[in-house]
């Protein structure tokens, strides 16, 4: 059984990188946040998901995972 993490507003990114970390899934999208992890708007639902990557790579190579 896999586990899904999410957080709204202020706790999305952080549970995002909690998620990649542990190997959880996770999501990401406008019904959870309008902020890109640096706190600026989003332009769209597409840019969530592309910087949501982004942190996933990042925290997997945080984790010291290839």
């Amino acid at each position: 059984m896999r586990i899904l993490l999410f957080g709204r507003e202020g706790a999305a990114w952080p549970t995002l990188r909690l998620a990649a970390r542990c190997g959880a899934d996770a999501r990401i999208g406008v019904g959870d946040v309008l902020r890109l992890p640096d706190g600026a708007p989003a332009r769209s639902n597409a840019e969530l998901v592309a910087a949501a990557r982004e942190e996933i790579r990042r925290a997997g190579a945080g984790s010291g995972a290839t």
